[in-house]
């Protein structure tokens, strides 16, 4: 145990800037291979400045801490476990969807036989901004994914699209009906290239139950 505590002290140093842990949490919060576009990075933290974030982003690279992948985007990495450790035994390890407060809805669709094309959907959307939402990272392993979007100018807006190969669930916190729609309406869409037909469901008053 001793060998573990000492590990954990030299993985997360106590000299980390506030803006550096706060990467960590956010990261930590999520799936292992969750990864973050810079710009999400930046309005999850309240549009800290850019170049604040950019060294802290550096500093957190030289500790083995992060990883830049191929495509630009940050993401614990090999860190993961070690990470969630540290924030695990400060109790500060939470379902990230739970601290988002505000309207919250929820959507849902199942899939047919044919199963939703889970890789090409977070491939193809992995990015995209649709209205005033912009991306703000995602995850794909093993069949499953989840996308992120948050409200360019109010962040208190958010939207997340989690996929399985049968179900698609979207979980908003403080978004207009119109949005949703315009979100759905992208969704539909792109699984028509794939013939596969969805109807999704307004399931927020059987989750609130």
């Amino acid at each position: 145990m001793d060998t573990l505590n000492q590990e954990e002290s030299e993985f997360i140093p106590e000299y980390l800037s506030r803006l550096e842990e706060d990467v960590l949490s956010e990261l930590s919060l999520r799936e292992k291979n969750y990864s973050f576009r810079f710009n999400g990075l930046r309005r999850l933290l309240k549009d800290v400045h850019q170049q604040k974030l950019s060294r802290a982003l550096e500093r957190l690279q030289e500790d083995q801490l992060i990883e830049r992948f191929p495509d630009g985007s940050y993401g614990l990495g090999n860190s993961y476990e070690m990470v969630r450790e540290h924030y695990r035994k400060q109790q500060m390890i939470f379902d990230f969807t739970n601290l988002n407060s505000g309207a919250k809805q929820i959507y849902s669709a199942f899939s047919n036989d044919r199963g939703f094309p889970v890789k090409n959907i977070i491939k193809n959307l992995s990015g995209k901004y649709f209205g005033n939402f912009r991306f703000i990272g995602h995850y794909y392993s093993e069949g499953k994914g989840r996308l992120e979007w948050i409200h360019a100018e109010d962040h208190s807006k958010i939207l997340i699209s989690s996929i399985t190969t049968s179900k698609i669930e979207i979980v908003t916190y403080n978004v207009s009906r119109a949005a949703i729609n315009k979100f759905l309406h992208i969704l539909h869409q792109f699984l028509l290239d794939f013939q596969i037909i969805v109807n999704f469901t307004d399931d927020t008053i059987s989750q609130a139950n």
